[in-house]
C-alpha cells in the first residue's frame, strides 16, 4: 500500500512539472515587442544636435499602435513626451528619431528607459515593453547667452488631445503648439521614410521635369502663405507668454496643481486674437484660461475652475427663485440636464440648466401631448451669477414660446377683420364694382434650396471640365448661404463673410477653410484636384444644411 501511495506521489509530482514546464516553454516562446534606445552620435559637445533614436523590433509582421512614454532630458534641454501614440509599421526593424536636442551644459545625464504599451496581436492581451537606459556625456564649458533657448518641451498626444508645451529655464517664456503634423509624428521621424523619399527613377524624373516645375510653383507659393499663417500665430502665442497678466493667471493655476492639457488660438493677426487653455489636476477637476488680446493689449482675461463652476451651482440651488421654477419643471415631468457656464467677464457668468421632457402635459401649460405634436419640449432656466449673487433667474424654451401663442392668434384674427373691414369698405364705397385686379404677392426666397441648386450647378461644372468656375460656383453657394442668413440678404465678399461668422456661428472655421481653397484655385495658386474638388463640395454642404 505505501509502494503504491509513493507511486501516485511521483506520478502527480512528474505531471506537475511537465505542465509547468510546458507553460514556462510556451510563454518563453511568445514574441514580443523589444526596444533599443541608443544615440546618433557619442562623441557629444555643449550646443551640438544629439538624435537620440529609439530602435524597435517588431515580430509580429502587423502594424502595432502603440502608446509611448519617455523622457530625455540633458544639458538644462531636452523632451518630456508624457503620452504618444503612433503606429509601427509592420516591417521587423523600425528606427524612430526625436528631433534633435542641444545640451547647454556639460556633464554626464542618464536618460530614462522608454515604455511602451501595446496589445499582443497573438494574444490579445496588452503588454508593455521597456527599452534600456542610456548614459550621455557632454563635454565642453556651459554655453553663455543661452537661456532663452534652454527648455524641457511636454508631448502630450493621446486619446484624441494634442497639446505640447515648454517651459523654460528661465522662468520668463512659455510657448505653446496644438496639434502636430502626423509627418513630424510629435517631435519623431521615421528613418526608413526618409531614405525612401529618396529613391526614384531618373529618366521619370526628366521625363516629368516640366509637371514638376509647375507643382513645385504652387507648393512654393502655398508653403508662402502657410508659413506666413504659421509665423502669425507663433508671434501671437510669444505676446500671450510674455503678458504679464497672462503670466500671473497661469502660474496661479500651476500653484494650485493644475497641469496644462490643451490649449487654442485664434490669431487675426501678430499681435490680436482669442485664445483658451485648458487645464486638470490628477484628481480630475477641471480649469480654463480664456482670454482676448488687441494690438498687443489683454482686453479680457478670464479664468475659472470646476470648484467654483460647483460654487455658482450651490448659490444657484439656494436661489428660492430657481427653487420655484425647478419644481415646476419637474411637475410637469421635464428632466434637468447639466447645466452649461458662459463666463461674460471674470465677475459675470451667465447659467443655463436645460430640461428636457414634459411630453405628457402639466398643470402650468394645460397641455398634453397632442398639444406638443408629440415632441418631448425642451426649456431652459437661465441666470445671470454676478459678483457672487444669483439674478435674472428666468425660463426660456417652447412652452415660453407656446405661452404666448394664443395671443398672438388672436391679435393675428383682429386685424385680419379690421383689413377685410376695410377691404370690403373701400370696393363698396370708394370703387363700387370695378373689377379688381389679382397682385402676386412676393415670395420669401428658400436661400438653403437655392444655395443647395448652386453647389448642384458646380459639380456639373467640375464634370465638364470647368474646374475653376466650378470652385468659383462653390464660393459663391457658401457665400450666398450666409449672406441670406445673417447677412440681410446683401452680397458678401470672402472676408466679410468669414468675419459675420466669427460673430454669429460657431463654424467660422470651416467657412474660412472652403472659402480660401475656392480663392486658391480662382487666382491660379492652386491646381484643380478631384479630390480636393469633392472634399470643398463635402464640407460646403455640411455647411449649407
Amino acid at each position: 500500500m505505501r509502494r503504491r501511495r509513493t507511486l501516485l506521489a511521483w506520478t502527480t509530482m512528474v505531471i506537475v512539472v511537465g505542465i509547468s514546464m510546458a507553460v514556462i516553454t510556451q510563454c518563453a516562446l511568445a514574441e514580443t515587442l523589444a526596444i533599443e534606445k541608443t544615440v546618433e552620435n557619442t562623441d557629444i559637445n555643449v550646443g551640438d544636435d544629439v538624435t537620440i533614436l529609439l530602435r524597435f523590433t517588431n515580430p509580429f509582421g502587423t502594424e502595432i499602435p502603440i502608446r509611448l512614454v519617455d523622457k530625455n532630458v540633458l544639458g538644462n534641454n531636452g523632451l518630456d513626451i508624457q503620452c504618444l501614440e503612433r503606429t509601427l509599421p509592420p516591417q521587423r526593424e523600425t528606427t524612430l528619431a526625436y528631433d534633435p536636442i542641444k545640451p547647454y551644459a556639460p556633464g554626464s545625464y542618464t536618460l530614462e528607459p522608454a515604455t511602451v504599451t501595446y496589445t499582443n496581436p497573438e494574444t490579445g492581451k496588452e503588454e508593455t515593453a521597456t527599452s534600456n537606459a542610456l548614459e550621455i556625456t557632454v563635454n565642453g564649458t556651459a554655453a553663455q547667452g543661452q537661456a532663452q533657448a534652454q527648455g524641457i518641451t511636454t508631448i502630450y498626444e493621446c486619446g484624441g488631445q494634442s497639446m505640447r508645451s515648454t517651459s523654460y529655464s528661465s522662468g520668463s517664456s512659455m510657448s505653446v503648439q496644438i496639434g502636430g503634423s502626423a509627418g513630424t509624428g510629435g517631435g519623431m521621424q521615421s528613418q526608413q521614410s526618409q531614405q525612401n523619399q529618396q529613391e526614384g527613377d531618373p529618366g521619370d524624373l526628366v521625363q516629368n521635369n516640366q509637371m514638376n516645375q509647375n507643382i513645385g510653383a504652387i507648393k512654393e507659393e502655398m508653403q508662402k502663405e502657410i508659413q506666413k499663417q504659421q509665423q502669425m500665430g507663433d508671434e501671437f502665442k510669444k505676446r500671450i507668454a510674455e503678458n504679464p497678466e497672462f503670466q500671473k493667471k497661469h502660474q496661479e493655476l500651476l500653484d494650485e496643481g493644475y497641469n496644462l492639457t490643451n490649449a487654442s488660438f485664434d490669431p487675426v493677426s501678430n499681435n490680436t486674437g482669442d485664445f483658451t487653455l485648458e487645464y486638470r489636476k490628477p484628481d480630475g477637476e477641471t480649469a480654463h484660461l480664456a482670454g482676448a488680446m488687441e494690438n498687443g493689449t489683454m482686453q479680457e482675461l478670464m479664468s475659472r475652475t470646476s470648484e467654483e463652476e460647483k460654487a455658482i451651482m450651490d448659490a444657484l440651488a439656494q436661489d428660492p427663485e430657481f427653487q420655484r421654477l425647478d419644481e415646476q419643471m419637474r411637475q410637469n415631468g421635464f428632466e434637468r440636464g447639466a447645466a452649461a457656464f458662459d463666463q461674460l467677464s471674470q465677475n459675470h457668468t451667465k447659467i443655463t440648466v436645460p430640461y428636457e421632457g414634459g411630453g405628457g402635459g402639466g398643470e402650468e401649460t394645460g397641455e398634453g401631448e397632442d398639444g406638443r405634436d408629440g415632441r418631448e419640449a425642451k426649456m431652459a432656466i437661465c441666470a445671470d451669477y454676478i459678483n457672487g449673487t444669483i439674478e435674472n433667474v428666468t425660463i426660456v424654451g417652447e412652452d415660453e414660446k407656446r405661452s404666448y401663442s394664443w395671443w398672438i392668434l388672436l391679435l393675428a384674427l383682429i386685424l385680419c377683420a379690421v383689413c377685410a373691414a376695410g377691404w370690403f369698405g373701400y370696393r363698396k364705397y370708394l370703387v363700387g364694382g370695378s373689377e379688381v385686379q389679382m397682385v402676386d404677392m412676393p415670395v420669401k426666397m428658400d436661400y438653403i434650396t437655392k444655395a443647395m441648386e448652386m453647389l448642384a450647378e458646380s459639380t456639373d461644372l467640375f464634370e465638364r471640365g470647368e474646374e475653376k468656375r466650378a470652385y468659383m460656383k462653390v464660393s459663391e453657394a457658401v457665400r450666398f448661404y450666409f449672406s441670406h442668413r445673417f447677412g440681410g440678404s446683401r452680397e458678401l465678399t470672402s472676408a466679410e463673410t468669414v468675419r459675420l461668422m466669427k460673430t454669429s456661428d460657431q463654424n467660422f472655421r470651416k467657412v474660412k477653410e472652403c472659402l480660401d481653397r475656392c480663392e486658391l484655385v480662382e487666382f491660379a495658386r492652386l491646381q484643380p484636384d478631384a479630390a480636393d474638388f469633392w472634399e470643398v463640395v463635402e464640407v460646403a454642404e455640411g455647411l449649407i444644411r
